[in-house]
């Protein structure tokens, strides 16, 4: 792949794309633990992992099990939006739930957050959306992931993009942060008024 012009692949091409951990009963009914099972209660797509909610059980026996590491990127395969999010440290060891896929980068060429930062734009949701099976839940079989197209520019304009995009998310949560602390100061000042009114 050439560092120096923008090419197109499809995901299969570039990443190892499996399934989460098999678990054959749901997680609060494992005997607690030392291995932190990645459910979708626990990741939103701008924030990332909620480590400390994530809850930590003992796994039953298993031949082999393949844990979460440091540039792995999780995608969501069913809910009313199907997102990626890029690993950074992993704090313990951990697995996520058969709700997501595990997408293992083979290229050194690709930046895991700017591969999870292109699947969450528009132009891969419209794709996922439209292939996704179910009406209400959607659901992202693994044939279509691995067909969905990217554009892998050069690995300094990746790191560039994702560093815009954190910046855009910081501030879209300082906005929102300021909103609801001003959102608080209005209420306040309503249950003031009303209670100068009684007084």
């Amino acid at each position: 792949m050439k560092a120096h012009a923008a090419q197109k692949t499809v995901l299969v091409e570039v990443a190892e794309i499996a399934a989460g951990h098999p678990l054959r009963k749901s997680v609060d009914e494992f005997p607690a633990g030392d291995v932190g099972v990645i459910q979708m209660r626990n990741v939103d797509p701008e924030a990332g992992i909620d480590w400390a909610g994530v809850s930590r059980v003992e796994l039953p026996p298993a031949r082999r099990i393949d844990f979460l590491g440091p540039g792995d990127v999780i995608f969501s395969t069913r809910g009313a939006r199907t997102y990626a999010v890029a690993l950074g440290e992993v704090p313990l060891p951990a697995v996520c739930s058969p709700h997501f896929f595990v997408l293992r980068l083979r290229a050194r060429e690709i930046d895991p957050g700017f591969l999870a930062w292109q699947i969450n734009q528009t132009a891969a949701q419209e794709y996922l959306k439209r292939e996704a099976t179910g009406s209400h839940i959607l659901n992202i079989r693994r044939e279509v992931i691995e067909r969905l197209e990217i554009v892998v520019p050069s690995l300094a304009r990746q790191v560039a993009i994702v560093a815009f995009a954190e910046g855009a998310a910081r501030e879209k949560r300082q906005l929102s942060a300021l909103i609801e602390n001003r959102q608080h100061q209005m209420n306040a000042l309503a249950a003031a008024l009303h209670h100068s009114i009684e007084d």
